[in-house]
């Protein structure tokens, strides 16, 4: 699982929806739990949520952190 983090510390991973057949991008603040970041669709595949993710993380400009 691939993690960016933005600048306030924020992270951001794909992740699978409650049914698990759809995935998209979630961001988590420092010490909470993860949720959906609305701006970004829901995908069939989790390879497409993290292609939405990678350009997600280089249009702000975040840091890689995990891979």
């Amino acid at each position: 699982m691939t993690i960016y983090e933005d600048s306030r510390g924020w992270q951001y991973t794909t992740r699978p929806g409650l049914g698990g057949t759809t995935y998209s991008v979630f961001y988590r603040k420092p010490g909470k739990s993860w949720h959906s970041v609305r701006a970004v669709p829901w995908f069939n595949a989790e390879g497409e949520a993290e292609t939405a993710l990678i350009e997600y993380a280089r249009k702000h400009k975040m840091k890689e952190v995990q891979s």
